[in-house]
């Protein structure tokens, strides 16, 4: 992947979101330049083929500009009006929702959502019982991430909602910070019913429209009819190939469904440092908006790696710890082939958003500019985050180089399968994850899981293992008192815990 850098910066300062109070003065246009020159850089030495960031300060949209291509075949420049899927950067829209329905008087943060939602039920009862709204969005339910769910699922959000019943737990309720895309869907289906409206209507309506952001929109149908969305890529060996958008992010959408500007993306983070208002006007209020930035969760490992690094919590919504002493804000997005990160200081009155359509790199490059503009904005000297990030990304890969090296060292290679292929095929069903199904190809078993073809392997004994990016996933089969083939378990991504499907 290659950068190309086709547009000039562009100054955009948004009235309705200027701030009353004297501004500073501007930034040497030298400190501009200079930006241009490193994020071009590293978009070549990330070989990430475009991006777009926006920088907050003083309640004035700084900078926003975009960089390299939007499309790797056409060459089809990045804008900073270009649309990207913001991934789970979408938590603080669905966080500050809730913090306006406190607002209206129609939730308490301290009321179990059952009371609400009598349809709500988790595999663990007091869990059930117990679970606020404030829970819901500060990854302290005790309910493991069980992405697989959704990604790619032929679910719909109520579907979804039907099958957390299904789900086990793997740590009690407030035990541990566990990401968990599924409990924001379910605090969308909360916004429904309080407010009568769909998570995307409400959205639309208390949010969206009062911060002018016209353009963003909350579906993928919705952005392809843009005439101006980025596409996005994930394979660092393929780099034209394209992501695609069959995630299901749509369905989980109060989790991530978000697709935005950088332009407008810079309302939303004066809304962030304004204390919930715009153009003078409350949108939502400094007492519930202090909600969402209050840290009810500890992430673990609490201590980073870095010493400029302070501890880690999690509010509602947001990441919330120390960078080089200054109060951070931060919250990352993912999906398909989209990489975001959003960082607002507020004792610095400053805020940045960016956001590029690989994956390949992870957030490496998103943390490597994004800590060079607060570097250099904060008058700090600058730390060679690049290099540091770069030998990570080295090492991440060696050391999945040696895990494949164990797990075949691990291997049994004298064993073979106890039955005939035959026998392992066939459809096998979980209540949540729904229809895995097992067939011959040739001399080998393949799996069908929702939209993911997976070619399988012989492990050894009666466990397979899958490839592609299914590589290192065991499929163990279990046998019934007959000696039949009855389940098969499957360490499940993301799920912490193997997901039993049961023969139909």
């Amino acid at each position: 992947m290659k950068n190309i850098s086709l547009f000039l910066l562009l100054f955009v300062l948004s009235p309705a979101f200027a701030q009353k109070k004297k501004a500073k003065a501007p930034v040497a246009p030298d400190t501009l330049q200079q930006l241009d020159v490193f994020v071009n850089k590293m978009l070549t030495e990330w070989s990430v083929p475009g991006a777009a960031l926006c920088i907050v300060k003083d309640g004035k949209l700084l900078y926003a500009k975009g960089y390299g291509v939007k499309d790797v075949k056409t060459k089809a420049p990045v804008t900073a009006h270009t649309l990207f899927g913001i991934a789970s950067c979408s938590k603080s829209f669905t966080a500050a929702c809730l913090a306006i329905l406190a607002d209206e008087g129609k939730l308490d943060w301290n009321k179990p959502v059952k009371e609400y939602m009598p349809d709500f039920q988790l595999n663990d009862e007091y869990a059930t019982r117990t679970i606020t709204a404030r829970d819901l969005v500060s990854h302290r339910s005790g309910l493991p991430r069980h992405d697989y769910v959704w990604v790619s699922a032929p679910l719909n959000r109520k579907e979804m909602f039907d099958r957390l019943k299904y789900l086990s737990l793997n740590k009690p309720i407030y035990a541990q910070y566990q990401y968990n895309n599924l409990m924001y869907m379910a605090a969308g289906v909360l916004i429904e019913r309080l407010s009568g409206k769909t998570w995307e209507a409400y959205m639309q309506e208390k949010i969206l429209d009062p911060l002018g952001m016209k353009t963003t929109v909350l579906t993928y149908p919705e952005m392809l009819k843009s005439s101006d969305y980025s596409l996005s890529y994930d394979d660092e060996k393929n780099p034209t190939k394209e992501a695609g958008f069959d995630s299901n992010v749509d369905g989980i959408g109060p989790a991530g469904a978000v697709k935005a500007n950088v332009t407008e993306m810079s309302n939303w983070l004066m809304l962030q440092l304004n204390k919930g208002k715009a153009d003078g006007k409350v949108i939502v209020s400094e007492k519930n908006l202090n909600e969402n930035h209050t840290p009810w969760a500890v992430v673990q490992p609490a201590e980073a790696k870095y010493p400029e690094v302070g501890f880690g919590t999690y509010g509602m919504g947001w990441n919330i710890n120390t960078y080089r002493g200054h109060l951070r804000r931060q919250h990352g997005g993912s999906i398909e082939g989209y990489r975001s990160l959003m960082t607002v200081l507020p004792n610095d009155n400053m805020a940045v958003f960016i956001t590029t359509n690989t994956g390949a790199v992870g957030y490496n490059l998103v943390n490597t500019v994004t800590n060079y503009i607060v570097d250099t904005y904060l008058e700090k000297n600058v730390i060679d985050w690049n290099s540091r990030l770069r030998k990570d990304f080295t090492d991440a890969k060696e050391k999945s180089a040696k895990a494949k090296l164990d797990n075949e060292t691990q291997r049994r290679k004298d064993t073979k399968p106890t039955h005939t292929l035959g026998s392992y095929a066939g459809i096998y069903e979980h209540p949540a994850y729904g229809t895995l199904t097992l067939t011959m190809d040739g001399d080998a078993l393949k799996a069908d899981y929702h939209t993911e073809k997976i070619a399988l392997r012989h492990y050894h004994y009666d466990i397979f293992e899958g490839q592609g990016d299914w590589e290192g996933i065991k499929f163990k089969f279990l046998m019934n008192a007959k000696g039949d083939f009855d389940r098969v378990s499957v360490e499940m991504p993301a799920a912490t815990m193997d997901i039993e499907f049961k023969k139909k």
